[in-house]
């Protein structure tokens, strides 16, 4: 296969590629952007990450005319490549040439820049044209205008006005034009929505281990910054994702060092292999989730004392219920789990990592009695690299630091449905160093009387199965 050296669009054309998946709303300020690739140039486009090293990673394979909008996230400066792919079925470039072409396989890379919400068209040649999304939106807005505007002049012909029954019938027709074209580019876009939202969702599964592998990306630049005052002592909060049935939280120096050795001092001896659900209402060890793992039951009779894991357990009950309304109780709820990842170096080919999963259900279904509706995430010991959490459908990305804690929910209270995706997580490989968090789960519908553990892993309860 032939191969052209690469050719820099940016310089001429101020034009870079960033790749986005999710919703965040970014700020000049923020290093992430938001961008639109729209493969318009016939030959399908093979999509490359090149990373700081110099190693290629695929993001997207094949990426046609069908496909639509491909959209994603990244960080300016960062450098993507766009490899043109045979057509026709072969093999080669080459093979597929017509008679007065050279058979060369064309590529471009283009590296991020500072433009936020931008759109780019592949077009024939490899070449990429930007195009104004604000400026797409108004021709929109105009071009219904017109056609609206057609049927009134025509009904105008000649006359010089027109009688209170004449323009009241005039004025009803033009709305039926606009009411008309407005429904259609509604459904239109609902179509499209629901299109774009199944290709991130596959796109978020390839971009995950790209996320994963930049071991510079920083922690998302929240969306809002807000100071929670509890016993007298101000954190400050960073929301990096806000909707009904999905939120996204990082506290600052939430969890306390001396708080952090009580819970791996009570985890010590009891350290096992992580489990994951089987999907038959029990647990099974899994190649997707490699960790150690130990319950720590919280002594809430000690709280009054001082104890250190009740004393962080009230806290993190008394953030989630203000931040989310739940007025969740710890009557039944699941143990604290104190969970540690190991990292073994960069040649490492089964890392400690737990691949993307939601904690609850996740599929905008109504909330099942018992289950889990958010969870508290509070690092006390940072890898060297590696271990991130990442949101890969929020466009949320963690960077692990002691003391700080992610929260996240996922049920709208108002309609008792669940997230539809959002807060799907994963834990980064720990490729340096050892990454100790400590984790609650906490669940909406259990008691003293119906526990956590009364129900299995399907949110069914035990006494209910044979029934």
């Amino acid at each position: 296969m032939k191969y052209r050296p690469f050719v820099s669009i940016a310089s001429h054309a101020s034009v870079v590629l960033a790749v986005l998946i999710g919703q965040s709303p970014l700020a000049s300020s923020d290093h992430s952007r938001k961008v639109h690739i729209v493969n318009g140039g016939g030959a399908k486009v093979d999509v490359f990450w090149l990373d700081e090293s110099g190693r290629i990673h695929l993001i997207k394979e094949k990426l046609s005319e069908d496909d639509g909008v491909l959209d994603l996230n990244s960080f300016v400066n960062h450098t993507f490549m766009l490899q043109e792919v045979p057509t026709n079925g072969a093999r080669t470039c080459e093979e597929a040439a017509e008679v007065d072409e050279d058979g060369t396989c064309r590529s471009t890379h283009v590296t991020v820049g500072e433009e936020d919400d931008q759109v780019f068209v592949v077009k024939g040649g490899m070449e990429v044209e930007q195009v104004d999304f604000k400026s797409m939106t108004k021709n929109g807005a105009s071009e219904m205008l017109i056609d609206c505007e057609t049927i009134s002049n025509y009904a105008l012909r000649g006359r010089a006005s027109l009688s209170p029954t004449d323009a009241a019938r005039l004025i009803e027709k033009v709305r039926q034009c606009m009411e008309s074209k407005v429904v259609k580019t509604f459904m239109d876009a609902n179509e499209e929505i629901a299109y774009e939202s199944k290709m991130r969702l596959k796109l978020s599964e390839q971009l995950e281990n790209y996320t994963c592998a930049d071991d510079s990306l920083p922690t998302t630049s929240p969306i809002a910054t807000r100071t929670w005052i509890h016993d007298g002592k101000e954190r400050e909060v960073h929301i990096l994702h806000e909707r009904k049935a999905s939120k996204i939280h990082a506290i600052k120096n939430f969890i306390t060092p001396e708080e952090c050795e009580d819970i791996e001092s009570a985890a010590k001896r009891k350290l096992h292999r992580a489990t994951v659900a089987d999907g038959k209402g029990g647990s099974r060890l899994s190649t997707s989730r490699k960790a150690k793992q130990a319950g720590v039951p919280v002594p809430w009779h000690l709280e009054g004392e001082g104890n250190g894991i009740a004393t962080a357990s009230r806290r993190l009950y008394d953030y989630i219920n203000e931040a989310t309304g739940y007025d969740m109780k710890e009557d039944g709820q699941e143990e604290l789990m104190a969970i540690q990842y190991f990292g073994r170096g960069k040649e490492d080919k089964e890392p400690d990592r737990y691949m993307p999963h939601c904690d609850g259900d996740c599929s905008g279904l109504p909330h099942k009695t018992g289950g889990r509706v958010a969870t508290m995430v509070m690092y006390c010991e940072a890898p060297e690299s590696g271990g991130a959490t990442n949101f890969q459908n929020a466009n949320v990305h963690v960077k692990p630091e002691v003391g700080t804690a992610v929260f996240f929910s996922y049920l709208d209270l108002d309609t008792n449905e669940m997230d539809t995706g959002f807060t799907t997580h994963s834990g980064c490989p720990v490729v340096e160093g050892t990454k100790k968090i400590a984790v609650q789960w906490l669940r909406i519908g259990v008691d003293a009387e119906n526990p956590w553990d009364s129900f299995n892993t399907l949110t069914v309860k035990y006494a209910d199965q044979d029934l």
